[in-house]
């Protein structure tokens, strides 16, 4: 007995003499477990200098008691090194250290926990007991009880050390868009929590991330808080997303109905806001960068004009259409031809499959348009087809008689009436 005590004795003093020589006073926590009527403690530091392998001025093997009654606590740099006091080098990451426990006799045993030297503000610590995989955050000195059965040299507890998340925030890329991002790096932390929540404490996002880094990218702009925990640990970080600009595409057309004989040229002006760059469609595969751009179709047709603006990452589109035909002479101011020489269309024909369904056969597979208008010369139906078999119909109209002008690209027109 008297070669324990005076072991445990040297163990003590070892531990005020590696203590008092430190020259950087923070960042250092003593674990002590209490039972079975015996004590037995280990020390955790962190200090500039140190490494992760054993450094003869910092660190100090564990001498264990030669009283099998007595419990142990100490960490290890691996199976066969165990330390009394384990002085690490400063982290600028998440890091858990494991603590070891020899128990002689199932029961009741405490751990207490002494902040030696203060801890520094860019850190926080927390324990866990992995066999009941519990966290316990902790400010200063904590005392917490156990129930363990007997061991020898089990990993009991880790001692977790979490520094600062780093996080950044995108706005959004145009106004409205949602596209705001925020970007979180946990260093050194594969399993984490976290929880995004607007100025209104809605949660937008609670997950679980199984690597250090976490992108989320559709926020609205607005304010907010991103609560990052683990292992008993929470930080928050108030971040703001910012309007993206506001940008907006528009323009005018000259007319959006164009004839062949007349040189079908369309004049465009462009109305939009905040752009940069204009990029224009015309359909039939031309395109143009100019701001006002003038172009000349060659074919009839229904084409889609589509401008395109930008601004950084701001993409903003507006699209109208343009109908192309080859002569405005087929055409009077109601809508129903007057050239009667022309009306046959190769032998097209109109038939009535009833309830207001009409199907349209034509020998050619050219674009063609039909119009239907009523007896007042309204237009009540429009499209554009170049199928030899077509079907419209007429069922939400109001019955009556009615006039069906279909118009080829090649200028050839067929008129008929149809009734409802």
């Amino acid at each position: 007995m008297k070669k324990a005590i005076k072991q445990i004795t040297a163990l003590v003093l070892l531990s005020v003499i590696t203590i008092a020589g430190f020259s950087q006073n923070n960042n250092a926590f003593r674990f002590r477990i209490n039972g079975n009527g015996f004590t037995d403690e280990t020390i955790v530091r962190l200090v500039n200098g140190a490494s992760q392998e054993f450094d003869g001025s910092y660190d100090a093997w564990k001498f264990f008691s030669p009283n099998p009654s007595v419990p142990s606590i100490y960490t290890q740099i691996e199976e066969g090194q165990e330390l009394s006091i384990n002085s690490l080098p400063e982290f600028d990451e998440d890091v858990s250290i494991t603590l070891y426990t020899n128990i002689p006799v199932s029961g009741t045993y405490t751990l207490d926990i002494e902040e030696v030297f203060a801890l520094s503000s860019n850190y926080k610590v927390s324990i866990s007991n992995i066999e009941s995989n519990t966290d316990f955050l902790f400010l200063g000195d904590t005392a917490l009880s156990f129930i363990f059965n007997e061991q020898q040299n089990a990993p009991t507890f880790t001692f977790n050390i979490s520094s600062e998340a780093i996080i950044s925030s995108e706005d959004e890329s145009c106004i409205s868009m949602k596209n705001g991002a925020l970007n979180v790096d946990n260093k050194g932390n594969n399993d984490w929590a976290i929880e995004i929540k607007d100025e209104a404490g809605l949660t937008v996002v609670n997950e679980i991330s199984t690597t250090p880094v976490y992108n989320f990218d559709n926020l609205a702009a607005g304010n907010y808080i991103a609560i990052v925990s683990s292992k008993g640990i929470v930080d928050s970080y108030n971040f703001t997303i910012n309007p993206g600009i506001a940008v907006s595409a528009d323009f005018d057309m000259s007319e959006d109905t164009l004839y062949l004989d007349e040189g079908a040229e369309l004049f465009l002006t462009n109305n939009s806001q905040n752009a940069v760059n204009n990029n224009w469609s015309f359909g039939d595969g031309d395109v143009s960068d100019q701001v006002d751009p003038i172009h000349s179709y060659g074919l009839a047709g229904t084409y889609d004009v589509t401008l395109s603006v930008t601004n950084d990452n701001c993409l903003v589109e507006k699209t109208k259409q343009v109908v192309i035909y080859k002569m405005r002479s087929l055409v009077t101011e109601g809508g129903i031809t007057t050239s009667v020489e022309s009306f046959e269309l190769n032998k097209a024909s109109i038939t009535s499959l009833g309830n207001g369904n009409y199907t349209i056969n034509t020998p050619n597979i050219e674009t063609k348009q039909v119009r239907v208008f009523d007896l007042k010369g309204n237009l009540v139906f429009e499209d554009v087809f170049s199928n030899n078999n077509y079907s419209f119909s007429l069922a939400k109209n109001s019955s009556g008689m009615y006039v069906a002008n279909i118009v080829s690209e090649n200028g050839q027109v067929l008129q008929n009436k149809i009734m409802r």
